[in-house]
């Protein structure tokens, strides 16, 4: 009963999480929170009453708990730290290595509420029926939000009156959520595992998204679903058809999966109009070179460089999760005249917040994450292989993005990669049945009998 209770909690975050602006204000946030650590407290409470202890059987919380711990560690007075007070950079005006406690405190929380859905993610969903919901939820999300955002770019703003694309104020989070539920709908389509009304919607949805991220006009969106799109034809294609043809057949299919996703970029271009997107490619040059273009706030140059300099000052430990804004200003090369509140660089961000130990840690998770991934997809349930895939290519598409922006700052693209990154990770429901382990299956070739051996004399 309570299992059911927290899954549907789960689907309601999903359905109702993107509806206020993506829940980046303060209210949104703090009632994302506050409902996962409900289903926290809903888990325990089943726990306590089953009589079961837990060790985590997700990998990933072991880095992201770490991560919880570096930032505990930052809003400790340095006296208690002792001499590493100095090592993490020589601490704060505030008595802590985190130049804002406050605003750490509140990453923390929000740090722990990402943990807390990835938990109950991993303990939840564990069934078949319950896994293929969660995908059609997620899909159905993910194209609702595409066509309200295509739409009201012809029709004005109907719905959300502050929203660029649907209930994102910047377009480049449209593009970052969208991208994600393409490589997902790609892998369902690569995967045949289901019927062929199915196949073809599946193929509707991923031009509908296509097309979404190319109206958004976002460089990096569109370098994302490339992205995607590669994952999807050199890493996905050979385990989907592992078993179906030759070396030679398999190069063919992963052919055929670029062309036609070229074909799917084309069409959206096409139908939905490129000049937007035209115009930001043309100015990508002049951004390089530092040269500022008359329609942009601000430099992401100058970010990263200003970020760059502000890792080198605070290497170890960096400034405090979440006290990035409050640091910059100090870094700034425009004196105050940008209002910069993000690296711009998921990464660069990550390493200016938590130094070096911190970055080990993000590493690790994203490591864990396509080496616990694959093996996954080793299994022959092709439903489950086909989730996993798509999971995958939406996290590496979104991997990519973050490489020019902060999507995973934004609360509800974040919540969409953990959810990904839960179906990626998460072992087949039937795999102990069928006696599966999901690793690798290597062909052997049987040592011909001896002459002198019983089966050779029979």
């Amino acid at each position: 009963m309570l299992g059911k209770l927290i899954y549907s909690l789960i689907l309601l975050l999903v359905v109702l999480t993107p509806l206020p602006y993506g829940s980046v204000e303060a209210w949104s946030t703090a009632l994302w929170e506050l409902l996962i650590l409900l289903g926290l407290v809903l888990w325990c409470w089943r726990q306590a009453l089953e009589g079961r202890s837990y060790l985590p059987r997700q990998p990933l919380l072991l880095p992201l708990m770490a991560l919880l711990l570096v930032g505990l560690f930052q809003v400790l007075p340095l006296d208690w730290a002792g001499s590493l007070g100095s090592f993490a950079g020589g601490g704060s005006p505030t008595g802590t290595i985190s130049h804002q406690p406050a605003a750490t405190l509140q990453a923390l929380v929000k740090l722990l509420a990402s943990a807390a859905l990835l938990l109950l993610l991993s303990e939840v969903v564990t069934t078949p029926a319950r896994r293929d919901l969660l995908v059609r939820v997620l899909l159905l999300v993910c194209v609702g939000i595409a066509l309200v955002g295509i739409g009201q770019n012809f029709i004005g703003k109907v719905v959300w009156q502050r929203g660029a694309f649907g209930p994102f104020v910047n377009r480049n989070h449209f593009a970052g959520f969208l991208v994600m539920g393409a490589g997902l709908f790609g892998g369902l389509l690569l995967g045949r595992s289901t019927r062929r009304e199915w196949l073809a919607l599946y193929g509707c949805g991923l031009l509908l998204l296509s097309a979404g991220v190319v109206l958004s006009a976002s460089r990096g969106g569109l370098i994302a679903l490339g992205s995607a799109l590669l994952f999807l034809a050199l890493v996905a294609v050979p385990l989907l058809f592992r078993q179906g043809g030759g070396r030679g057949l398999r190069i063919f299919r992963s052919v055929m999966v670029l062309v036609l996703g070229a074909v799917a970029i084309v069409t959206a271009l096409l139908v939905v109009g490129s000049e937007g997107l035209v115009q930001n490619l043309a100015q990508t040059g002049s951004e390089i070179e530092g040269i500022q273009s008359a329609e942009e706030r601000f430099s992401r140059r100058e970010i990263w460089q200003a970020t760059g300099r502000m890792v080198r000052d605070y290497p170890w430990l960096g400034v405090g999760l979440g006290a990035f804004p409050y640091v910059y200003p100090r870094y700034d090369p425009s004196a105050g005249t940008q209002r910069v509140e993000q690296s711009h660089n998921d990464y660069l961000q990550v390493l200016a917040d938590t130094g070096v130990v911190g970055g080990v840690m993000a590493i690790l998770f994203v490591g864990l994450l396509f080496a616990r991934g694959l093996a996954m997809a080793h299994t022959q349930d092709q439903r489950h292989r086909s989730v996993v895939l798509g999971a995958l290519a939406g996290c590496f598409a979104m991997a990519v993005h973050s490489l020019v922006d902060f999507n995973l700052q934004v609360t509800v693209n974040a919540q969409l990669a953990i959810v990904l990154a839960a179906l990626a990770t998460m072992r087949d429901p039937q795999a102990a049945a069928r006696g599966e382990t999901h690793r690798p299956v290597r062909r052997r070739s049987l040592p011909s009998p001896r002459k002198n051996s019983p089966d050779a004399q029979a």
